[in-house]
C-alpha cells in the first residue's frame, strides 16, 4: 500500500500529495492521499477494523483510477473526473489500522508484543476474526459520540467490541479525530465489510435529515446497498456517528460484500465491490459542487 501510495504521487504530482497524520501503536504511519486541487473537500477513509482490509483495497482502486481519468480527461459512469476534481479535493485514509490488518494478514509475529496480542487473543494465533487495533481497542468505537453509553462493550481488551478505557485513547482514532477538525469536510464515508448495508443516520433530524437522507438514497440507488432505519438509540462510538453530530454534514459507513461472518472478505468478492462502489468518490464529491 504504501509503495503503491508514493508512486501514484510520482505519476500525478499535479493533483495528488501525501502525508502523514499519525503514527498506530506500534509505530506505523497513517497515511492521507490528497487528490484534487478544489476547494470542497471530502474524506474516504478505510480499515478501521482489521479483518475488514478489502475496504482499503476498494479505495485504493478509486484513488488510482480517479487520478488516471483525471490525466486522461476521462469519465467513469458519467463523472466527468477532471472537472470534479479540479473543483473538489478527495482526501482518502486507506488504512486506519494498520497493527490490526498487519496482525490478521501475517500473525502475531507482525506486532510488537506478540504475547500481549496471543493472551488478548486468547493463545490462538489464529487472527482472522481480528477487528480492534494491537492493544485489543475497537477502532470504531472510540470517537466522542454518545461514547459512555455503547452497548455490549466486553470491559477489557478483546478482538472486537472494547471501546477503550477513554474517548480517543488510541493514537488510530486521535489520528483522524484531530485530521477531520483541521479540514472542513463536507462529507465522509467509512468503507467497513460486511453486509451491504449502509449506516447514515445519528440522531440528526430536521432539514440535516432530509438532506442526508436524499444523499444516502443515492449511495444507496448506486450501490445496491439498504439503508440502515434510523434508530432511537444508535450505539455510537463510531467516526461517522461523530463527524454527523460534530461537523453537522453527511457521513456514511459503507458495509460492503454479502455477510461473510468473522473473517476477511474472500478476494472472489472484489470485482462485485468494485463494481458496486467505484463512483461513490466521485459522487460524493459531486454533490459538493451542485
Amino acid at each position: 500500500m504504501v509503495k503503491d501510495l508514493k508512486e501514484l504521487i510520482q505519476w500525478h504530482p499535479d493533483i495528488a500529495s501525501l502525508e502523514t497524520i499519525g503514527k498506530s501503536v506500534d509505530g506505523r504511519d497513517l497515511y492521507a492521499l490528497k487528490l484534487g486541487t478544489g476547494k470542497e473537500e471530502v474524506l474516504i477513509n478505510a480499515s478501521h477494523h482489521a479483518r475488514e482490509h478489502i475496504t482499503t483495497n476498494v479505495v485504493m482502486e478509486m484513488a488510482d483510477q480517479y487520478a488516471h481519468l483525471y490525466k486522461t480527461n476521462g469519465k467513469m459512469n458519467g463523472y466527468a473526473v477532471q472537472s470534479i476534481l479540479k473543483k473538489t479535493s478527495l482526501y482518502f485514509v486507506p488504512m486506519v489500522n494498520p497493527d490490526g490488518v498487519s496482525l490478521v494478514q501475517l500473525g502475531a509475529n507482525s506486532a510488537k508484543n506478540k504475547a500481549s496480542v496471543l493472551k488478548i487473543n486468547g493463545g490462538s494465533a489464529n487472527f482472522s476474526a481480528w477487528k480492534a487495533n494491537v492493544r485489543g481497542v475497537d477502532l470504531n468505537r472510540q470517537y466522542p459520540a454518545t461514547w459512555s453509553t455503547i452497548c455490549c462493550n466486553p470491559g477489557k481488551p478483546s478482538s472486537q467490541n472494547y471501546k477503550g478505557p477513554k474517548v480517543l485513547s488510541e493514537p488510530e482514532a486521535k489520528a483522524m479525530y484531530d485530521f477531520t477538525l483541521k479540514h472542513s469536510f463536507k462529507t465522509s464515508a467509512s468503507y467497513h465489510s460486511s453486509g451491504q448495508i449502509i449506516f447514515w443516520h445519528f440522531h440528526q433530524s430536521g432539514s440535516r435529515k432530509t438532506r442526508d437522507y436524499a444523499l444516502a438514497k443515492k449511495v444507496s440507488a448506486k450501490t445496491g446497498y439498504s439503508l440502515v432505519a434510523p434508530r432511537s438509540n444508535p450505539s455510537g462510538g463510531g467516526f461517522n456517528d461523530w463527524f454527523i453530530q460534530n461537523e453537522k454534514k453527511p457521513g456514511f459507513t459503507i458495509e460492503v460484500s454479502p455477510y461473510v461472518g468473522n473473517r476477511p472478505v474472500p478476494l472472489v468478492y472484489f470485482s462485485s465491490i468494485w463494481k458496486q462502489n467505484n463512483t461513490i468518490g466521485l459522487m460524493l464529491a459531486n454533490e459538493t459542487i451542485k
